[in-house]
C-alpha cells in the first residue's frame, strides 16, 4: 500500500485563493445572499433523505442554524466553539471541556451548561456526559483521540432546542422552527422548495456580514446558471457541463475535493449477476476515462478504490483501465447472458448519462444492459434490477469521518476499527468482492456571482456562509 502526504486537493486550495483574491476591500455588512440549489431536503435531518444530495443540503442547513462543542478550521484541525478550551487523560477516553460564557440562543434567551448537557446526552455511542462544576465532562468509554473530529462533524451532536410560538407553513399546518446558536436563524421553512435564514444579531463569533440567506430548492442546474448570468442568484450549484461552460465565460466555479463516489452496485439476490466473471467483464469493458472527460468535463478522477485518495491516502486498489479484451474472453467463458437491467435515479441527470455510458461499453463486450428509470425516493435495492447506478457522500477532512460515511449507507461496510491498514485491508476486500464497481470520485461545483466575497468553504465542501459578504452593500 502506497501512502501519500497531501490530505487536500491543491486545486480547491487553489480555486479558494483566487476568490479570497477577489476580494481586496474591507468587507461589508447587509443584503441578501441568494443561493439555488438542486436539492429538495424536506427536513434538517439528513438521515431523514435516501438522496445524497438532499442529505448534503440538509447538512449545510444544520450547520448555518447550530453549534456544536468544537468545530473545525479549513485545515481540518478543530478550534473553539461552545467549548473554548479542553484537556484529556493518557489514554484520550476521559475529556473536560471549559464552556464559553455568554452564549444565547437565537430567541435570545441564555445558553446554559445543563442545556448542553441535555443536547449531547445519549447522542454518542458509548460515551456518558455530566457536569462538574462549569467544566463538561465526557467519559468516551475508551482511548477516544478522534473525539474532537467526531464532536465537530457528528449532525447528532449539536446544541440545539426547539422555539416556542413561532410558526412554520408546512403544508398550511402550524409547527415551530428550529432554534440553536448558530450564526444564521432560520425564519421561513418550506420543505422541498425555499428556506429562508436571518442573521444572529448576537452570535458569540461576531455578527454575520449578510443579513439575510435565501435559498431556493429544486432548481435544475441550466436554470441556476441562467440565474448566475442575469444577477438573479449569487451562488448555484452546478452539474459538470454548466459549470465548465461557466469558467469558459470567465464566471468564477469553486471545485471541491473529490466528496462523491458514482459506482455501480449489483443487487445481491439477483441470478443473472451472481457469477463474478459476469460483473469482472462488466468492469473490465468500462471506459473510466471516457466519462471523466465527457460527462464530467474533467472534473474529478477517475475512481478505483471506494474512498477519494485525498481522504484515503493510499491509491487506487482496483484497475481502472478499461481492458475489452478481458472483458470479451470472460463474456466468452459465460456462455449465454441474460440481459442484466441497470438502475438510475431519474432525478440525477449523471447518473443517467453514466448508466446510458457503461450500457455501451459493456455492448462492445458481448454485454447487453437495458437502462431503467428508478423509483422515485427509492432507499432499499429496487426489485427487478440487477445493478444501479449510485452515488455515496465520504466528507472529511480525516478517514475516520470518510468511514463514519460508508458505514451510515449499509451498503459499504467498511469501518476503521483497528486502525488505517486494517481499514485499507477491509475497502481491498470489499472491492476485491466486486459488490460495488467505483467509477467516478466527484467534486462539488459552485458558481459564485461577482458581487461575492470571501468565499472559503472547507476543501471539503462544509459551507462558512458567517464569513462571506457582498460587494457594494450598505456599509
Amino acid at each position: 500500500m502506497r501512502h501519500f502526504a497531501c490530505r487536500f486537493l491543491a486545486a480547491s486550495s487553489v480555486a479558494c485563493l483566487a476568490l479570497a483574491a477577489g476580494a481586496a476591500t474591507r468587507p461589508r455588512y447587509g443584503g441578501t445572499l441568494r443561493v439555488e440549489i438542486p436539492a429538495k431536503p424536506s427536513s434538517f435531518d439528513a438521515t431523514d433523505s435516501p438522496d445524497v444530495a438532499e442529505a448534503e443540503a440538509a447538512l449545510k442547513l444544520h450547520a448555518l442554524i447550530y453549534d456544536r462543542l468544537v468545530r473545525l478550521d479549513p485545515q481540518g484541525q478543530p478550534e473553539a466553539a461552545i467549548a473554548i478550551s479542553w484537556e484529556h487523560d493518557a489514554q484520550a477516553a476521559n475529556w473536560r471541556f471549559k464552556l464559553r460564557p455568554g452564549v444565547k440562543w437565537q430567541d435570545g434567551a441564555p445558553l446554559t451548561p445543563e442545556e448542553v448537557v441535555m443536547a449531547l446526552q445519549g447522542q454518542a455511542a458509548g460515551a456518558s456526559v455530566r457536569l462538574a462544576g462549569d467544566v463538561l465532562e465526557i467519559d468516551a468509554g475508551g482511548p477516544s483521540p478522534g473525539l474532537l473530529t467526531t464532536l465537530a462533524t457528528d449532525a447528532g451532536l449539536t446544541i440545539r432546542r426547539s422555539a416556542v410560538g413561532t410558526t412554520l407553513l408546512q403544508g398550511g399546518s402550524p409547527g415551530t422552527l428550529p432554534i440553536g446558536t448558530g450564526p444564521f436563524r432560520l425564519t421561513s421553512w418550506e420543505p422541498r422548495r425555499r428556506a429562508v435564514l436571518q442573521a444572529n444579531e448576537d452570535y458569540w463569533d461576531g455578527r454575520p456580514y449578510l443579513d439575510t440567506i435565501e435559498i431556493q430548492m429544486g432548481r435544475a442546474s441550466r436554470d441556476e446558471l441562467l440565474d448566475l448570468e442575469i444577477g438573479k442568484a449569487d451562488v448555484v450549484e452546478l452539474d459538470p457541463v454548466e459549470a465548465r461552460r461557466a469558467q469558459q465565460e470567465g464566471k468564477k466555479v469553486w471545485t471541491s475535493a473529490p466528496v462523491e463516489l458514482l459506482c455501480l452496485r449489483f443487487s445481491p439476490n439477483r441470478p443473472a449477476v451472481q457469477d463474478r466473471r459476469v460483473r469482472l467483464a462488466l468492469a473490465d469493458s468500462i471506459d473510466r476515462a471516457a466519462i471523466q472527460k465527457v460527462l464530467l468535463q474533467n472534473y474529478g478522477d477517475v475512481a478505483g478504490s471506494i474512498f477519494p485518495q485525498w481522504l484515503s491516502g493510499y491509491t487506487f486498489l482496483f484497475p481502472t483501465a478499461m481492458n475489452l479484451e478481458q472483458a470479451r474472453q470472460l463474456r466468452g467463458e459465460i456462455g449465454v447472458a441474460p440481459t442484466l437491467k441497470v438502475g438510475y435515479d431519474p432525478s440525477d441527470t449523471l447518473a443517467r448519462q453514466t448508466a446510458e455510458r457503461v450500457a455501451v461499453n459493456a455492448r462492445d463486450a458481448g454485454i447487453t444492459l437495458q437502462v431503467v428509470p428508478l423509483p422515485e425516493g427509492w432507499r432499499q435495492m429496487p426489485e427487478g434490477v440487477d445493478l444501479v447506478i449510485q452515488r455515496a457522500r465520504f466528507d472529511g477532512p480525516i478517514m475516520d469521518k470518510g468511514q463514519m460515511g460508508a458505514t451510515a449507507t449499509a451498503w459499504l461496510p467498511i469501518t476503521g476499527a483497528g486502525g488505517p491498514e486494517q481499514a485499507y485491508a477491509a475497502e481491498r476486500q470489499f472491492v476485491d468482492s466486486l459488490a460495488v464497481i467505483p467509477l467516478i470520485h466527484i467534486p462539488e461545483l459552485l458558481g459564485i456571482g461577482s458581487r461575492v466575497m470571501d468565499w472559503s468553504p472547507t476543501p471539503w465542501g462544509a459551507w462558512r456562509l458567517e464569513s462571506v459578504s457582498l460587494e457594494g452593500e450598505k456599509p
